[in-house]
């Protein structure tokens, strides 16, 4: 299978999780993605014992090098590999290149085709930019928060700003590349984290000028409890979907209700849950296609999951149930899902990638030597 970034080198020196979900769609992509490390220790996501679940599910099918990118000699060999490369993602803060001596500039004067996507927690500017931050800081400057969690306090339980950020810096990439193509230029993405968080709201900028852009709980999107204690999805929010919600749930005397006034609407759901509580989320699941009645999974019970199951949407790495590639590629008719791919150990591939970029063997050991890689 061919794949759209097939033979493009990407050098990735994020250290954050950001950065490792652009890298892995651009991996899953077919491009080579180099993921440069610490040497000894890694990235952070490889945790204390070397791996973790989040570095397996964020790392397969990338090369690893271990390069010291704070010294002298490391970055001397930096300067090796940028020449080699088509694209470079980093997260380091702002200042934190220049003040090495190596950053884009740099890079693009060894390299002018060279696309530099820099994705840090606020950007390159800014009275915030150097900032640290994590999923919390940013949903929570940016409005994001407020605008999904409704009621405070409430503490995310799964990134959504962090991801999100790494595939607009993955297609940021993808389309600098083009124009590097076309013109032999390259080119600076500055992509903010935080900026991302606050893109989550351009469905419903009316929340800028303090203008109500809530959903809602109307009685046809909510969830309701099932006998079973498992809860089911129903988003019946317009009039099809409605009607059908209403003829699964012998309720055609409320067709007409959609729009009702807000005490209606909780009058309708109370109705709704006492018939959801007669029967398991499986039955109302099989009966509600047309009503947009889904279920509500857990992780375990999502592996069991027919859809899931027949999709391919997770995969086995390394021993561990990880999430395929969010795309399917092919003619029309055969579509598949990108084949899974394995997991690189800590910098298993530095002396083939260092060798094809110049570096001697007398220069590979004097850098063991002095750990710089």
């Amino acid at each position: 299978m061919l794949l759209p970034l097939q033979g493009v080198r990407v050098l990735d020196l994020s250290r954050t999780f950001p950065g490792a979900w652009c890298t892995r769609l651009l991996s899953d992509l077919g491009a080579e993605v180099i993921r440069v490390e610490a040497p000894g220790v890694g990235d952070m996501l490889r945790g204390p014992t070397g791996s973790t679940s989040a570095h397996v599910g964020l790392n397969r099918g990338k090369r690893s090098v271990t390069l010291d990118t704070r010294s002298g000699s490391g970055i001397e060999v930096l300067r090796r590999l940028v020449v080699t490369a088509d694209a470079v993602v980093d997260s380091a803060p702002p200042a934190a290149r220049a003040a090495a001596g190596f950053g884009y500039p740099q890079a693009a004067e060894l390299n002018p085709r060279l696309v530099w996507v820099g994705l840090s927690a606020f950007g390159l500017d800014g009275p915030y930019a150097g900032r640290a931050g994590h999923e919390i800081t940013f949903l929570g400057h940016s409005g994001a928060l407020t605008a999904i969690a409704g009621q405070l306090p409430w503490m995310p339980q799964t990134p959504i700003a962090a991801p999100l950020a790494g595939a607009v810096a993955s297609a940021a990439l993808s389309a600098a590349l083009v124009a590097a193509a076309r013109t032999g230029s390259g080119s600076l993405f500055d992509v903010s984290i935080d900026d991302v968080a606050t893109w989550l709201l351009a469905a419903t900028p009316g929340r800028f000028s303090g203008i109500d852009s809530d959903a809602g709980w109307a009685a046809g999107r909510r969830l309701y409890r099932c006998a079973d204690d498992r809860w089911v999805t129903v988003a019946a929010a317009e009039a099809r979907t409605w009607h059908a919600l209403c003829r699964v749930l012998d309720a055609d005397d409320l067709v007409d209700r959609l729009w009702a006034d807000e005490d209606e609407q909780v009058t309708m759901a109370e109705r709704f849950e006492k018939v959801f509580a007669t029967r398991p989320a499986a039955d109302w699941v099989a009966v509600g296609s047309k009503a947009t009645i889904g279920p509500v999974n857990d992780g375990v019970q999502l592996v069991d999951d027919p859809h899931v199951s027949a999709r391919g949407t997770l995969v086995d790495i390394a021993g561990t149930l990880v999430p395929a590639a969010p795309f399917r590629l092919g003619a029309a008719g055969e579509l598949q899902p990108a084949p899974p791919t394995g997991l690189p150990t800590l910098g298993e591939d530095t002396d083939d990638i260092l060798r094809a970029a110049g570096v001697s063997d007398e220069e590979l050991a004097q850098l063991r030597a002095t750990g710089t890689i």
